[in-house]
């Protein structure tokens, strides 16, 4: 259990405490949520748009918090209440002191596309050596990071977060709370380039994930990135380099597809089956879990074995059947054009091996005035792989797609609940679907529909 005495958290805090703070008194655990306190526990309240976390503080003390960390004093409260200027910056730092109480190795991860792969990737591969504490999904911005690095204990021996953002000044925020000893960047994509205007600014707020690494740290970096340099030159300690570029420390050849979709490759010389995945941008994963692992000193046959039985994340591109027998590719979380074009890319092989596919493609949100360009150019792509038997299109957007690629099986639908009634009768039990949009499209509306055979 790791404990802090109560003085240090208000110090840390930030917190001006309105009565007197015992120094006898210590906190066990830090939490937002006051149907998770217990005896010992620190209370943060947290204003949100629609609950105040300040009217849970009464509760919060009934369930026996110590204190609580608040934006101003609540009424007919007893026990110390320390008052910040923002409850969510306390909570940042709250989680600096907590996981500084270990002196355990942080891995971040970071990317335009990729990211949550990666990480569950690197978490499973070192599982083989260490205790992992690994951050959820969508615990990965101002307010997830720090809620993770409280999750932290002294059973843990490594931990591996992910970053997302979506401005300048967001990652340098995280990286000084979580204080990475190894930082990740996958790629530079186009994500988020609504806010960003550039891949420039894009490039530039990936590497403020080198603002919490010190000298004696580690940059693992894409060399076949074309903002390979731009984000090294941010690095202030050593970079380990993954690619296919014959120059990588960790390099990737001979990427090919089984039948079924799974990648087999060459990583150092080595073959490399991953009979549970889908895609060839996994190979780019598994460059990147293998050196954070030989950097934990993890030998050669444990980091075959563990990637051997990776499973994909949810909804991340994981394969699964339709009611009818036909394969389906489900990458329904998100979307981005390098992430799109990789799945494109997976497919066009696929239809080499003389199975007929189906694309069901849904917008790609948060594009901004990038959006219509971006969509084009993935009907651009698909009208030149010449491997899609039949496209269908959901969303305002998408309709791009369709314009550009050229295909004449195309249907376009508004929204995903059509398009399943439509691929219900459409899909037969010979083919490979491949289902890929932004969350909110809700494209998994369509992969329910498929494996269950009806709406």
């Amino acid at each position: 259990m790791i404990t802090i005495p109560l003085f240090e958290a208000c110090v840390a805090a930030g917190g001006r405490p309105n009565k007197p703070v015992s120094p006898l008194d210590y906190v066990t655990k830090v939490t937002q949520y006051s149907k998770d306190v217990e005896p010992g526990s620190l209370f943060v309240a947290l204003r949100g748009n629609r609950v105040d976390g300040h009217s849970f503080v009464p509760e919060a003390e009934k369930l026996g918090a110590v204190a609580a960390v608040v934006e101003y004093v609540v009424g007919d409260v007893n026990i110390p209440q320390f008052v910040v200027p923002s409850t969510v910056e306390a909570l940042g730092e709250l989680g600096r002191i907590w996981s500084g109480r270990l002196n355990i190795p942080v891995i971040a991860v970071t990317g335009s596309v990729g990211k949550t792969s990666t990480k569950e990737l690197i978490a499973h591969t070192l599982e083989s050596k260490f205790n992992m504490h690994k951050s959820r999904k969508n615990y990965n911005n101002q307010l997830g990071v720090p809620i993770e690095l409280m999750r932290l204990d002294r059973k843990h021996d490594c931990s591996v977060v992910e970053f997302g953002m979506r401005d300048l000044n967001q990652i340098n925020y995280l990286s000084r709370i979580a204080r990475p000893s190894i930082a990740v960047i996958t790629n530079v994509g186009v994500s988020h380039i609504n806010v960003l205007k550039t891949r420039e600014n894009i490039a530039r707020a990936k590497a403020e994930i080198f603002e919490g690494v010190d000298s004696e740290g580690v940059a693992i970096l894409n060399c076949d990135d074309d903002f390979f340099d731009f984000v090294k030159g941010y690095a202030n300690c050593r970079v380990i380099t993954f690619g296919e570029n014959e120059k990588a420390d960790i390099r990737i050849s001979d990427i090919r597809l089984s039948k079924d979709a799974n990648p087999i490759f060459t990583l150092n010389g080595r073959e490399i089956t991953m009979s549970s995945c889908v895609g060839k941008y996994h190979a780019y994963n598994a460059a990147i879990a293998f050196a954070v692992a030989t950097e934990m000193r993890i030998d050669m046959e444990s980091i075959l074995e563990r990637f051997s039985t990776f499973v994909t994340p949810e909804r991340r591109g994981v394969f699964s059947y339709a009611k009818n027998g036909a394969l389906l590719l489900d990458s329904t979380y998100s979307a981005a054009p390098d992430s799109i074009k990789a799945s494109l890319y997976t497919l066009s092989e696929l239809s080499k091996k003389g199975r007929r596919t189906v694309a069901v493609i849904g917008d790609m949100l948060e594009l901004g005035s990038h959006s219509e360009e971006a969509h084009r150019h993935i009907g651009k792509v698909i009208s030149g792989l010449k491997g899609v038997d039949l496209l269908v299109t959901v969303g305002k957007y998408a309709e791009f797609i369709g314009k550009e690629s050229g295909i004449k099986g195309w249907r376009h639908f508004e929204s995903s609940a059509p398009a399943a009634e439509y691929l219900l009768q459409a899909v037969k039990g010979d083919e490979i679907v491949l289902l890929q949009g932004s969350n909110n499209v809700s494209l998994d509306i369509v992969v329910n529909a498929l494996e269950k055979g009806e709406m």
